[in-house]
C-alpha cells in the first residue's frame, strides 16, 4: 500500500490509501459502505460540516458483562464452621480428613508453607533428587532417589547411580519417591496460637506431612531416631537459616547447635502457648504471653513413600508399617504431603487450594492424591476442614456467584502476545479435572461450562462434558422427531422444526465466564473443542442419514426388481448416497475415487497438535497450510486427496461478547467464532458478493472523477476525527490525486472475485484465501472495512485481529479434520510428528 502508516494491534488498523465510508449502522449491504452517503442523512451530501459519520459496527466503547455477586476477597463462610470438634462435621470427614486432623490435634504432624513461585521446584524434588555441591560430605541430608528418578528400571526393582548413602543402603528396594530435607513447622494443637512462615498473598497454599509414631530402629525412641537421623528443631522465634548454617560435613554452625530443642521440647512449649499466662519465646519468658506465636522451625526429611491412609499406601494398597519399616520414618522420608491447606477463607485463596491439588495430581499422579484433604488453619480458629460437602457449596459458588479470575502470579506471562513455557507449564497442570472427585455429578453442565471458562479444566474433560451435551441434544431431537411422527407432521414441516442447541448454549456460557476472567487460553480451548465435538456429531448425523436415505432406497429396489434375481441391486451401489457416505468416511472408497476422478478435491490440513492447550500458534497453522498445498501441487504432499474434512459447527452467537472485552486474545477467539458462524449461515459468501460489487462501483466512479476521490479522502479523514481511529498519520493525500487507491482496491476486488470462483465458503480454503488478501495488507481502511463486513467483525478488528481470528478458525477446522481422519489418512499425514 502506499501510505507508511500501519494497523496496529489496538486501533483499527487504517492508515492512509483507502477511505473509511460512512455507512448505514445495521451494515445491510456493502454498497452503502462504499458508497460514501449516509442513507440517514439524504438532504446533505456525505462528510458536511453539520453531519456524523456512521460505521456499522463501530464499537465506541466497551460496555463490560454484569459483575457477579461475589469477587475473590468475599470470604466462603461456610468453611468458618466446619469445625472437626463438631461431631455432624466429623461424622460427614472422611478418613483421610479424621486422620490428618488427628494428627495436628496430637502434635504429630508439620506444616510447610510453600512460595507462590516455589512450587514448581518443590514439586519437582519429589520426582528428581538435587545434588547440593556445598554438602557433598553429608551423607545424611542428601536426597534419596525413588522410582520416580527419570532412567529408573522399575522391572528390576534395583538402585541406578548415585545412591550410594553408605551402609548397604544401595542394596535397599527404592521408595515410590525422592526423599530431601526441607524446613518446617510443628504447630500447637490443632493449629492454634501460631503463625506459619510468609504471608497468604506469597505464600497462599502450603502442605501437611504427618509424622511416624514407631522406630523400630531405635527401640521406639523417637528422641533417639531424632539425634541418629539429624533431624534439628528449634523453638519458635529463633532463626535457625539453616540453608546457610550447615557446614560441608552436615554439622551445625554458628550456635545453631546450642539452640536445638527435641520435638518433645517443641510440644512441651506448644502446649504452654495453649495453656499458661506466660510464654517462652526466643529464649525469653513473656509476661502475659503473646496473641499470636512465632514459627517454630523443625528440619526434617520428607517424601519417600506414597501417601498413607489407614496403614496403606493410598495409591497401591500395599501396607505400610512402621513397625516392620514399610511406613513413614525420619530416615528414609515421611511420605507425600497427607493434606493441603491455606491460612484464609477468602475464594481467592481457596482457589488457590483447588488449582495446587490440581497441580499436585499432575505432577505426582492422581493415584496418589485422590481425596487428599483441604484444610484452613488459623492461629484463632485452628483447623477447620473443608469436607466434600463444602467443596461441591464451594464449586457452584464459583460457577454460579463468584467472578471468575486467572491466576494472579501467571496471568501476565500467559497472554496471547506474552506468553513463557514455564508459565504455561503450570498454567496447564492447575487446571480442573471435572471428571474427579464426581463433580461432573454435582454441577449441571451449564455450570460445569463455567468452571472450564473462568477458571480452567483439562482438555478431555471438558471433551467429555461437550460430547455428553451432544448426545443430549441428538437424544432430545429424536424424541421430538418422533412426537413430530405420532402427531402426523409433514416432512417438510419436520426439517423447518427447530433443532435443540443446549451444546451451543453452554459453550456460550463458558465463553463468558472466560471474558469475565479475561482469560485468553480456556476460550481457545473451549472454540477448539466446541468445532472438534460439534463437527463431528454433524458428520456422524450426516452419515446415519445418508445411511438411512441408502437403506430405503435399497428396500424400494430390492422390492422393484424381485424378478432380476438381485443384478439390479449390485450395479447401483454407486448411487449418490453411498457416494456420499463415501466422502464421509474417507477411507473405504479411497483407492476407488483416485483412480476414478484422480482425487482432485485436496485439501491441505496443516498439522495439529495433541490437545486444543498444547496447539501450536494459529499463524503456523496457516503457513504449513500453505506449504502443504504446494506439495500437493507438485505431488509430493503427504495428505490424502481423498478426505472430505467435516462442516463448520452450528454458529455460536457472540455479538454480545465480542462489545464486552478488549482483550487482543478475546477478540481473536471470539472473532475465531464469529468467521466459523459466517462460514456455516452462509454470510460471508453474501456478504463477498456485495463487497465485490460495491468496491467495482466505487472504482468505477474514482476512475472517472477526481473529485470523487477528493470526497473519499475528505470522508476518510472525517471519519478519523470523529471516531478517534488508531493511525498514525493521516491518509495520504497523494494517494487520491494518483491512482494508487485505484490500483489497490482493483487488486482486491480481483482476489476476492477469485475466492468466490475457487472456494467452497464452507471449508478451510475460504480461509486460506482470506489470509493470503490479509497478508498482503499494510495500511488498508475501505478494504480493511470491507473485510470486516465480510466476516461479521466490528471496527476494533485490526488488520492483526483479522489475520489472528482466521487463523484460529483454520486452527479449529484443521485439528476437526485431523481428528475426523481415518486412522490410515492419519498415519499417512505424519501430522502430529511435523506439531
Amino acid at each position: 500500500d502506499h501510505s507508511t502508516a500501519g494497523g496496529n494491534g489496538n486501533g483499527n488498523g487504517n492508515g492512509g490509501g483507502d477511505v473509511n465510508f460512512g455507512y448505514s449502522h445495521d451494515r445491510t449491504s456493502a454498497s452503502s459502505l462504499a458508497s460514501g452517503y449516509d442513507s440517514a442523512k439524504d438532504d446533505h451530501p456525505q462528510g458536511g460540516a453539520d453531519q456524523r459519520v456512521l460505521i456499522a459496527g463501530f464499537t465506541p466503547a466497551v460496555t463490560p458483562l454484569e459483575r457477579l455477586e461475589l469477587t475473590p476477597n468475599d470470604a466462603f463462610h461456610l468453611l468458618l464452621e466446619s469445625d472437626p470438634e463438631n461431631g455432624s462435621v466429623w461424622a460427614e470427614m472422611s478418613t483421610a480428613e479424621r486422620e490428618a486432623v488427628e494428627a495436628l490435634r496430637e502434635q504429630r504432624a508439620v506444616m510447610k508453607t510453600v512460595k507462590n513461585a516455589d512450587w514448581t521446584s518443590f514439586l519437582k524434588r519429589f520426582r528428581e533428587s538435587v545434588i547440593d555441591k556445598r554438602r557433598r560430605g553429608n551423607p545424611i541430608h542428601v536426597d534419596k532417589p525413588g522410582r520416580s528418578e527419570p532412567g529408573y528400571d522399575d522391572g528390576e526393582g534395583k538402585e541406578g547411580e548415585g545412591d550410594g548413602d553408605g551402609d548397604g543402603e544401595e542394596e535397599k528396594p527404592r521408595l515410590p519417591f525422592n526423599s530431601f530435607v526441607t524446613s518446617t513447622t510443628l504447630l500447637p494443637s490443632c493449629g492454634k496460637k501460631m503463625r506459619c512462615f510468609g504471608s497468604t498473598k506469597e505464600y497462599t497454599v502450603g502442605v501437611v506431612f504427618s509424622l511416624p509414631r514407631r522406630f523400630p530402629l531405635d527401640g521406639d525412641s523417637e528422641e533417639e531416631a531424632i539425634r541418629r537421623t539429624r533431624t534439628w528443631s528449634w523453638p519458635a522465634g529463633y532463626s535457625a537459616k539453616t540453608e546457610f548454617n550447615i557446614d560441608a560435613r552436615g554439622d551445625l554452625i554458628n550456635g545453631r547447635e546450642e539452640a536445638l530443642v527435641p520435638l518433645g521440647g517443641l510440644r512441651r512449649l506448644n502446649h504452654s502457648y495453649l495453656h499458661d499466662e506466660d510464654h517462652e519465646v526466643g529464649g525469653r519468658i513473656i509476661k502475659g504471653g503473646l496473641n499470636t506465636i512465632p514459627y517454630n522451625e523443625v528440619y526434617m526429611r520428607v517424601g519417600g513413600p506414597g501417601r498413607i491412609i489407614g496403614g496403606a499406601d493410598c495409591a497401591t494398597g500395599t501396607p505400610c508399617d512402621e513397625a516392620a519399616g514399610t511406613g513413614r520414618s525420619l530416615d528414609d522420608g515421611v511420605g507425600l504431603p497427607s493434606a493441603l491447606f491455606v491460612r484464609s477463607a477468602q475464594y481467592g485463596n481457596l482457589v488457590s487450594l483447588l488449582r495446587t491439588r490440581a497441580r499436585l495430581s499432575a505432577v505426582l499422579g492422581k493415584e496418589h492424591l485422590r481425596g487428599i484433604p483441604l484444610l484452613y488453619v488459623t492461629p484463632d480458629d485452628g483447623t477447620r476442614v473443608l469436607t466434600e460437602r463444602l467443596q461441591r457449596d464451594l464449586l457452584k459458588a464459583m460457577s454460579r456467584s463468584l467472578n471468575p479470575f486467572q491466576n494472579p502470579s501467571i496471568q501476565h506471562r500467559t497472554t496471547i502476545d506474552n506468553s513463557s513455557e514455564p508459565h504455561m507449564a503450570q498454567k496447564l497442570e492447575e487446571l480442573i479435572d471435572l471428571d474427579e472427585d464426581h463433580i461432573r455429578s454435582i454441577l449441571t453442565p451449564e455450570e460445569c461450562a463455567g468452571i472450564a471458562g473462568g477458571f480452567g479444566a483439562t482438555d478431555d474433560s471438558v471433551a467429555s462434558l461437550l460430547r455428553d451435551v451432544l448426545k443430549s441434544d441428538r437424544e432430545e431431537d429424536e424424541r421430538a422427531a418422533e412426537a413430530r411422527r405420532m402427531l402426523g407432521i409433514s416432512e417438510e414441516e419436520y426439517a423447518e422444526a427447530e433443532s435443540s442447541h443446549k451444546l451451543q448454549d453452554i459453550v456460550n456460557d463458558g465463553l463468558t465466564a472466560a471474558v469475565r476472567s479475561g482469560d485468553y487460553n480456556t476460550s481457545r480451548q473451549l472454540l477448539i473443542l466446541y468445532t472438534l465435538v460439534a463437527s463431528k456429531g454433524e458428520q456422524e448425523k450426516q452419515k446415519e442419514a445418508v445411511n438411512e436415505a441408502a437403506a430405503a432406497a435399497a428396500r424400494a429396489q430390492e422390492e422393484a426388481d424381485l424378478d432380476d434375481g438381485g443384478e439390479g441391486r449390485s450395479s447401483r451401489r454407486g448411487s449418490a448416497g453411498v457416494l456420499h457416505e463415501e466422502k464421509l468416511n474417507g477411507a473405504s472408497a479411497g483407492a476407488q475415487r483416485d483412480d476414478d476422478d484422480g482425487g482432485d478435491e485436496s485439501v491441505a490440513s496443516p498439522p495439529v497438535g495433541p490437545t486444543p492447550l498444547h496447539t501450536p500458534p494459529e499463524p503456523s497453522f496457516m503457513h504449513r497450510a500453505a506449504k502443504a498445498g504446494r506439495e500437493d501441487e507438485d505431488g509430493g504432499g503427504k495428505l490424502s486427496t481423498h478426505f472430505n474434512p467435516p462442516p463448520p459447527p452450528p454458529p455460536l452467537d457472540t455479538d454480545r461478547l465480542r462489545s464486552a472485552t478488549n482483550s487482543d486474545g478475546l477478540l481473536a477467539v471470539l472473532g475465531a467464532a464469529q468467521v466459523l458462524r459466517a462460514m456455516q449461515d452462509g454470510g460471508a459468501k453474501r456478504r463477498v458478493e456485495e463487497a465485490v460489487l460495491a468496491i467495482e462501483e466505487w472504482v468505477e466512479n474514482g476512475e472517472q472523477s477526481v473529485a470523487f476521490r477528493l470526497a473519499s479522502w475528505r470522508d476518510q479523514r472525517a471519519a478519523q476525527g470523529d471516531l478517534k481511529i488508531a493511525t498514525e498519520q493521516d491518509s495520504n493525500f497523494m494517494a487520491f490525486i494518483s491512482n494508487k487507491a485505484i490500483s489497490n482496491r482493483k487488486k482486491f476486488a480481483e482476489s476476492l472475485r477469485d475466492s468466490i470462483s475457487a472456494t467452497d465458503f464452507e471449508d478451510i480454503s475460504f480461509l486460506q484465501s482470506i489470509h493470503a488478501i490479509v497478508s498482503k495488507m499494510h495500511s488498508p481502511c475501505l478494504r480493511l472495512e470491507l473485510l470486516q463486513y465480510i466476516l461479521g467483525l466490528d471496527n476494533r478488528y485490526s488488520v492483526a485481529h483479522a489475520a489472528r481470528s482466521v487463523e484460529l478458525a483454520a486452527t479449529c477446522m484443521n485439528i476437526s479434520a485431523y481428528e475426523n481422519m481415518p486412522p490410515e489418512e492419519k498415519d499417512g499425514a505424519k501430522l502430529l510428528k511435523e506439531s
